[in-house]
């Protein structure tokens, strides 16, 4: 297996709903990775295209209508859908393609024009589309779910309101630094305790919403594309991992859980993370920064203990102690996180391996965490989808 690196990236900013067409938000991320790589588009040998899945036949085929913006070269095309963790599947897809030695350089993107509200069912077929019977019999929303484990952890830890709010007010504050954040406002403590609950405990700010925005990778194994690249960026590991039975996580899209917990909570993630440790030959101790899907308050603090930074309930403590900051012994969420920018499906894990690589590359301004050399990507999606992707410079 070849070594792999990110030689360029590039990033549409995210935003609210749009009626533009996704390809144009791909087209600006695309431009913006080849760009930073120095390369032509004829040098790009394969495309792993995240699939747009609220798109029809286009978003289905996102690869291919990318092509016909930057040009048809007969490479191979695929597309490509797991849930949120989509943008893990896509970089794993090309990083083992050239780590093999089919391609030299290839291109991973995603691009994702939300629906206005929640993330709803994607069809209307309640005889194939379990998701469509959660709707239909429950009209469970993503949120619900995140309260119930969440109502769940406070009962079971301790965890306070005052925890909860925090994980906000941290985030906003590396948001308003950020030229890519959707929402770039500051929250105090009691702005975020006085905002309405959308789902008990969880309140309006201690939620993400869904966005509109494009991210694109490009990995190689050509050294002399790696030789001239700025700051490149090695993969250490980029894995994907599925849930595990007996997981008591009250899995999206399912309607119960097993009343015994004979597996790890969000076991896809914990399956994920330590796939990645062990292809990177490295421990969670060796993380000088994480990037975690923290699509509520109650993920930043789960999402520590199931990749194995701190033991189970610890979390809350490690967040009050500052343990958690850019300084700290664990900056967690640089970027601003989920909060800061919202969900857009295809594209959110990309970003989140962007913004590890932009810390690696020394370019994150104020936000920098500073003497940073191995960096984690963290994401997940629902029915037990998830990915890890390990950097190092």
């Amino acid at each position: 297996m070849r070594d792999v690196y990110i030689i360029g990236t590039g990033i549409h900013p995210w935003m609210g709903f749009s009626e533009q067409v996704f390809a144009d938000f791909a087209a600006v991320a695309v431009d913006g990775a080849l760009k930073d790589a120095d390369i032509e588009w004829q040098k790009i040998q394969a495309i792993m295209a995240g699939i747009f899945i609220y798109g029809g036949n286009a978003g289905h085929l996102s690869g291919q209508y990318l092509e016909s913006i930057f040009g048809e070269t007969g490479i191979p095309v695929v597309n490509v859908y797991n849930a949120c963790a989509t943008g893990s599947a896509s970089i794993r897809m090309a990083y083992n393609s050239i780590a093999a030695g089919e391609t030299d350089t290839a291109l991973a993107f995603g691009a994702d024009v939300s629906p206005k509200g929640f993330l709803t069912a994607k069809s209307d077929n309640a005889v194939q589309d379990r998701d469509v019977i959660r709707w239909k019999m429950g009209g469970l929303p993503n949120p619900i779910y995140w309260a119930l484990e969440c109502r769940k952890r406070m009962e079971k830890y301790d965890t306070t309101e005052e925890d909860l709010a925090l994980v906000k007010v941290l985030m906003s504050e590396y948001g308003s630094k950020n030229a890519h954040a959707r929402f770039k406002k500051t929250y105090s403590l009691e702005e975020v305790l006085n905002s309405v609950y959308v789902c008990d405990p969880l309140r309006l700010y201690e939620i993400c919403p869904v966005s509109t925005g494009a991210a694109a990778v490009i990995v190689t194994a050509d050294k002399e594309l790696i030789a001239k690249a700025d700051n490149p960026v090695k993969i250490n590991a980029t894995t994907m991992g599925s849930a595990m039975y007996g997981d008591p996580t009250i899995r999206i899209s399912a309607l119960s859980c097993p009343s015994v917990a004979e597996a790890p909570m969000l076991s896809e993630s914990y399956s994920a993370s330590r796939q990645a440790y062990e292809k990177a030959g490295i421990g969670p101790e060796d993380i000088d920064l994480l990037e975690l899907p923290d699509n509520s308050s109650w993920h930043y603090l789960v999402y520590l203990e199931t990749c194995g930074f701190c033991g189970e309930g610890e979390a809350d403590k490690m967040l009050r102690d500052g343990l958690t900051k850019i300084g700290g012994k664990l900056p967690v969420n640089p970027s601003g996180g989920f909060s800061s920018h919202g969900e857009a499906l295809s594209a959110q894990a990309l970003w989140q391996v962007i913004e590890c690589s932009n810390q690696l590359r020394g370019r994150c301004g104020e936000r920098q965490v500073e003497g940073a050399k191995v960096a984690m990507a963290q994401t997940y999606g629902l029915m037990g989808n998830s990915g890890t992707t390990i950097l190092s410079v």
